[in-house]
C-alpha cells in the first residue's frame, strides 16, 4: 500500500466532516424556537444551557417513544411542529416523546461562551435560532433573550 494513501483518506474524512456540518446551513431551513433554560455548567464541556421548548408539544394520538417530525413557522414567527409521526420519514428529526414534551437530542443542550451561561440562566424568556437540514440534521446557530 502506498504510504500516501492513509494521510489522504484522514485528510478526506475530516473535510467530509466539516462540509457535512455546514452543509446544515447551506441547504437547510432557519427556525427561530421559543426555549426556557435550566442547568448552566458541565465539570468537562463548560458552561452550556439545557433547553426546553413550550412549543414543542406533540397532539394527543401519539404515544410515548421514538417519533419523528418536522418544524414549521407559526403565525408569530416561532417555530412549531409540522409533521409528527411515529415511523421515520426522510426529512424528519429524530426525538422522543414523554408526557406530552417532544425531546430531540440536538436541540437539548446549547453550548455557549465561558461566563455567559449564568446570564443566561437568569433570562427566563430565550430564543435559539437553528437550521434544520433537508435530511433532518439540526444545527444550533444562536441563543439570545427574546424580545416581546
Amino acid at each position: 500500500m502506498k504510504k500516501w494513501l492513509m494521510p489522504v483518506l484522514q485528510t478526506a474524512f475530516v473535510a467530509l466532516l466539516v462540509v457535512s456540518f455546514y452543509a446544515t446551513s447551506w441547504f437547510g431551513e432557519h427556525y427561530v424556537l421559543r426555549a426556557e433554560p435550566f442547568d448552566p455548567f458541565d465539570p468537562f464541556y463548560g458552561e452550556y444551557v439545557m433547553l426546553q421548548y413550550p412549543d414543542l408539544e406533540a397532539p394527543a394520538g401519539i404515544s410515548d417513544g421514538a417519533i419523528y417530525f418536522t418544524l414549521t413557522e407559526g403565525e408569530d414567527g416561532y417555530a412549531v411542529i409540522g409533521r409528527i409521526e411515529e415511523n421515520p420519514f426522510f426529512g424528519a428529526i429524530n426525538g422522543s416523546k414523554y408526557d406530552r414534551r417532544i425531546i430531540a437530542p440536538q436541540l437539548e443542550n446549547f453550548y455557549v461562551e465561558q461566563g455567559r451561561g449564568p446570564e443566561l440562566e437568569e433570562t427566563v424568556d430565550l430564543e435559539v435560532t437553528i437550521d434544520v437540514a433537508p435530511w433532518g440534521s439540526i444545527r444550533p446557530v444562536s441563543i439570545a433573550p427574546r424580545k416581546e
